[in-house]
């Protein structure tokens, strides 16, 4: 019983995680298109978000 509440919990902290991942990227992509970053300096960001946000998806079971 109890470990179904850390499972659940989890759960909700990697959604919880995960919204704030995307709107992350939502930013960073609007500071490239305003080139207020380099192509380099988003795709290493992107790479960082892209590797948590699949972290997130494995624990909620995407």
């Amino acid at each position: 019983m109890i470990f179904n509440f850390f499972k659940k919990n989890n759960k909700e902290q990697a959604l919880k995680e995960l919204e704030g991942l995307k709107k992350s990227y939502e930013f960073l992509n609007e500071r490239y298109q305003k080139k207020a970053i380099t192509l380099e300096q988003f795709r290493i960001q992107c790479e960082s978000l892209t590797k948590k946000i699949d972290k997130c998806e494995k624990i909620i079971g995407k």
